[in-house]
């Protein structure tokens, strides 16, 4: 059984705000920022209200509208990124990334992004190559290493995907999504016991991702007789 990586909402949120912060394998679930901390222009407040009512397509369709007005809006193009990319409209939110990654060639946040549209929409060679260059921008950046650990995953390159692994963990050993992929390489290189330890590891670590990702456990419970 192969799961996918997912950044989840809350990278998104910090994306289209131009802020740091770390994307989980089994996705946010932080609230968007509060809008009384942070600094808009007046015409993109209504828009970030309707991101925060859950309204994506009004969201949208105002985001469109600024953008329509001022196409080389940074700001508005990113939440409107971060707005395709909660539907899942991955083909729109790429478009729109490229578009800022044209205006603003320095900003780590889009490249890691591209990555991770690219390997959304199965193009891995484009994926790896943004998140090689994110990373040599920022390679304290734990996104970048993640992303690739997936990719080096799905393309059967199992001892780099763990080279990835190990790099999360020197910068963010409790970070738990680390462990369901280190649990997914060492199931795919025969080693059944020791992924069991990994995908307890981070269900100790972080318990919502056994909602998700206990699956994996009870696989090797049922075909291997480990991970009880």
């Amino acid at each position: 059984m192969q799961k996918s990586w997912n950044f989840g909402i809350g990278f998104l949120v910090l994306f289209s705000m131009g802020l740091p912060g770390y994307a989980q394998e089994g996705g946010w679930a932080g609230p968007l920022p509060d809008t009384s901390a942070v600094h808009l222009v007046p015409d993109l407040r209504p828009a970030l209200v309707e991101l925060e009512k859950g309204n994506t397509g009004s969201a949208i369709v105002a985001l469109r509208e600024v953008v329509r007005l001022h196409e080389n809006h940074i700001q508005a193009l990113r939440l409107l990124a971060s707005a395709y990319l909660r539907i899942e409209d991955y083909d729109q939110a790429l478009e729109i990334c490229r578009k800022i990654a044209a205006l603003d060639s320095s900003d780590v946040n889009t490249k890691v992004a591209l990555g991770y549209l690219y390997q959304k929409l199965n193009n891995l060679s484009m994926s790896e190559q943004h998140y090689q260059s994110a990373r040599q921008m920022r390679p304290d950046l734990i996104q970048v290493y993640q992303g690739l650990g997936w990719i080096y995953l799905q393309t059967g390159r199992l001892e780099d995907a763990l080279k990835m692994v190990s790099e999360t963990t020197t910068r963010a050993p409790n970070y738990a999504p680390n462990y369901i992929l280190q649990g997914r390489v060492l199931m795919a290189q025969g080693l059944f016991e020791e992924a069991a330890i990994a995908y307890n590891r981070a269900f100790a670590l972080q318990s919502s991702l056994r909602e998700e990702y206990g699956i994996l456990l009870q696989e090797l419970g049922l075909r291997h007789r480990v991970g009880h």
